[in-house]
């Protein structure tokens, strides 16, 4: 592990000054005032044990570290803990580490990987007779609860930013929920960590209501907004400890609710919230959440038997209707097509099997009645190969006999897709059934 340098605290007045307010970059307008006051008696260095996973949190790792490096820092040392590297992939051949590792070992910090805390104990330091510990715990996206014994060996406890304006979209997915509920606007909190629970700690900063505009809110996915979020909520954790905001007595931040918006939680997101139902959903609920998952499915019978069902995963491209894509002289037949039933327009000379032409299907109409056409590009059905819509869904076998409407034939499915399959269910993968 290296050591970051320890440097005594020497500000300017003029530094003193600059660093007791901060503004989010190009947002200069929304300046806020954090205390600049120094702890009477307890400003030890600090060791930080930095608990993190994704990209979110490489932005404040990053951060933090490029801070410990300026003479006004207190840091002695950065020590991050993940989660262990995981297979993925088709045979989960491929071992893919989470992305705070790499960036981690590029800062020369040393990585504990774990998926439970059970047995684990943070690195100690100073002599065997009396060792020190990490004496501030942060948490940066990393999805463990941080257990009481590790928060109450650090002297300050433990901070944590959430990309969310808490107590709105509390919970492990607060960017993907923004997405998922047509958020305008949202923002960044710096809490401390509770013992017990997740994002119920006291808010020691926050970005003003009514929060931040979302850049591109009908287009914008989960992994630019995580990009646009992260170097705001790593400004935020570093002026926190700049400003020594983690020494108790903590000074929260007055809450003020956004007008026009409930308070909604943000569970973790499963694969049933992935698995996306067109009879039941409209239009902009659907491409909100690809927007936000960017990994839907559905289920679709393969026989006559209720309980033979093969799934179907979703490209992410996933768009609305454009021009183009639904001739004329097929209009009408598209637009009396049942909810949930895909559908392909081909043209007459083409090869359905061979086709690139994208899947189509009317999800339920909504309040605005602004249309129902999801367009699907590309599928993947059960363990084949990734192809254009009709021509992987012909493969698939899963068109009826199509209809002539003069340059151009309309299949349709024999069976609508459905968010879950009723079990007990079928799925084919590779050469084995699954039940």
């Amino acid at each position: 592990m290296r050591h970051l340098p320890f440097r005594v605290a020497t500000c300017s007045p003029v530094r003193a000054h600059a660093a007791s307010k901060w503004s989010f970059g190009s947002f200069a307008g929304r300046r806020r005032h954090l205390s600049s006051r120094k702890p009477e008696g307890d400003d030890q260095p600090l060791r930080i044990l930095f608990c993190g996973t994704d990209q979110f949190s490489v932005a404040s790792l990053q951060a933090l570290e490029k801070y410990s490096r300026t003479p006004e820092s207190n840091i002695l040392s950065i020590d991050v803990v993940t989660k262990t590297d995981k297979r993925v992939g088709r045979g989960r051949k491929l071992v893919r580490p989470p992305a705070i590792k790499p960036a981690a070992q590029d800062l020369g910090l040393r990585v504990h990987q774990i998926d439970t805390f059970t047995g684990w104990s943070p690195p100690a330091f100073g002599d065997a007779g009396s060792p020190s510990c990490c004496n501030l715990v942060v948490a940066v996206s990393f999805g463990l609860l941080i257990p009481p014994r590790i928060l109450r060996s650090a002297a300050y406890g433990g901070l944590n930013v959430h990309p969310s304006l808490l107590p709105d979209l509390r919970g492990p997915a607060p960017i993907q929920w923004a997405l998922i509920t047509g958020r305008r606007r949202t923002g960044v909190s710096l809490q401390t960590l509770h013992p017990t629970r997740f994002d119920e700690g006291i808010v020691l900063d926050q970005t003003p209501p009514p929060g931040l505009d979302i850049p591109r809110p009908d287009e914008i996915t989960a992994e630019e907004l995580t990009a646009y979020l992260a170097p705001i909520g790593a400004k935020m954790l570093v002026d926190a400890v700049r400003n020594r905001l983690y020494v108790p007595p903590y000074r929260a931040v007055q809450f003020s609710s956004v007008p026009g918006v409930d308070l909604t939680h943000a569970p973790k997101v499963t694969n049933e919230l992935c698995a996306v139902d067109f009879e039941a959903l409209p239009k902009s609920a659907i491409l909100r959440r690809n927007r936000a998952l960017q990994s839907l499915h559905g289920f679709v019978r393969f026989g006559p038997d209720p309980s033979q069902v093969l799934r179907i995963n979703f490209g992410a491209d996933i768009r609305d209707v454009k021009d183009g894509d639904i001739p004329e002289e097929v209009r009408g037949a598209a637009e009396a097509m049942p909810n949930g039933i895909p559908y392909a327009i081909v043209p007459t000379h083409e090869n359905v099997n061979e086709s690139s032409k994208p899947l189509i299907i009317n999800a339920r109409l909504d309040k605005y009645h602004e249309g129902r056409q999801v367009v699907i590009p590309l599928i993947t059905v059960s363990s084949r190969a990734k192809g254009p819509g009709a021509g992987a869904a012909a493969r698939a076998k899963f068109f009826s006999e199509p209809e002539v409407f003069g340059r151009f034939k309309l299949y349709r499915f024999s069976h609508p897709i459905s968010g879950l399959p009723e079990p007990p269910f079928v799925e084919i993968h590779g050469n084995t059934i699954r039940t």
